[in-house]
């Protein structure tokens, strides 16, 4: 019998998140194939993501052993590489790739680098990171990002980088809770919804977003707005509680569990990026809308104009107003049948491009070629 693959993945933890959901879908994939041997490593023990524990993959969390001794971090990780002895190590953060280092040299493990998922509008070289990226890439025999924007920002080199789009696992949106459901349970009680899926963070604009929404719900009484993501700013989180107390139908329930059945009660996704700081990737939750065939309105920051198709399946913005986007919007409440045109375009470019089987199989090309 043919010995199978071990490969070892290493991540910070399994929050929420688009990098962390990519890598859910990836083990997915692997396990299903029956030809690889995975073991997964986590820094901190948080797992967002009940059904990872349905692939029944081993994982140890090596975080517990003291905070900020970094020297035992990677100690333990070395003894844990010294027993399962895999074949390549996939790593998925910039200091995860950094702790991979002693281990990478010293037992001679190809190392996969997924560190870039974002394409930041400019990287700063006077930096510790910028040092970092550059002794990661050094000892990385592959380094892969999910948009051609993260290659052209991080610059790695030429022979090591590869561009590998997510891939998103189309029954994850079947037997989803029902529409009626969801908006009752959310307290959602117009016709029309618009929903924006991402983290309460700096890279994120929600304040363009209340904005918007502050528009649109004056146009029309038949339109909410409701933002959901897991919580890093929690000051400007209660700024934005205390600016739409006044107003039902602009809804911030924080991170939910259920983010598919409340996409797929929605009308519209939007995703508003700060540009001066951030640029997406491949997002998730750009994909999740598009899946669910939905138009989508987003930010033109990284890597969004690669999935975003400019008046097929929504509109990418640059520097419209506030009230110029809410414009957009309304327009597509207003004119169902470019709704669902748009829609409909979202799913196609999924299936096409995006698809789970496509991502999986061309990480399988980039292993195979690791060990050759």
């Amino acid at each position: 019998m043919m010995e199978r693959t071990r490969i070892l993945f290493y991540i910070g933890s399994l929050q929420s998140g688009g990098k962390e959901r990519r890598l859910i879908e990836l083990l997915s994939y692997l396990k299903k194939k029956g030809t690889y041997e995975l073991m997964l490593v986590v820094t901190k023990d948080e797992v967002h993501y009940p059904d990872f524990y349905k692939l029944d993959i081993p994982y140890q969390a090596i975080g517990s052993i003291g905070k900020n001794n970094y020297a035992a971090l990677i100690s333990r990780f070395y003894k844990i590489c010294k027993e399962f002895k895999p074949h390549l190590i996939h790593t998925w953060g910039r200091i995860q790739s950094l702790y991979t280092l002693p281990t990478v040299i010293g037992q001679r493990v190809p190392l996969i680098n997924s560190q870039i998922t974002a394409a930041p509008p400019r990287v700063n070289k006077w930096t510790l990171d910028y040092l970092i990226d550059k002794l990661n890439f050094h000892f990385s025999k592959v380094i892969l990002s999910n948009s051609r924007a993260g290659i052209d920002t991080y610059n790695p080199p030429l022979a090591k980088g590869r561009i590998i789009y997510n891939g998103i696992n189309l029954n994850r949106f079947i037997n989803l809770t029902s529409t009626e459901q969801v908006k009752a349970k959310y307290g959602i009680t117009t016709p029309y919804t618009v929903v924006m899926s991402a983290s309460f963070s700096p890279n994120k604009d929600y304040n363009l977003f209340y904005r918007v929404a502050t528009l649109v719900t004056k146009c029309r009484k038949d339109v909410t707005f409701i933002g959901v993501g897991a919580c890093h700013n929690k000051e400007e989180f209660k700024k934005l509680l205390n600016l739409n107390s006044n107003n039902p139908r602009i809804l911030l329930p924080g991170r939910i569990d259920d983010v598919e059945a409340l996409v797929n009660a929605s009308t519209i996704g939007v995703l508003f990026s700060n540009k001066a700081i951030h640029g997406e990737g491949i997002s998730n939750s750009i994909m999740e809308y598009m899946a669910l065939s939905k138009p989508v309105i987003a930010n033109d920051a990284g890597g969004t104009k690669e999935i975003l198709r400019h008046h097929e399946n929504g509109y990418l913005i640059e520097n419209e107003t506030a009230e110029e986007i809410a414009a957009l919007i309304l327009e597509l409440i207003s004119d169902e049948i470019k709704c669902q045109s748009f829609g409909r375009v979202s799913r196609s470019i999924i299936e096409n491009s995006f698809s789970l089987e496509k991502m999986g199989q061309e990480f399988e090309q980039v292993y195979k070629s690791a060990l050759t």
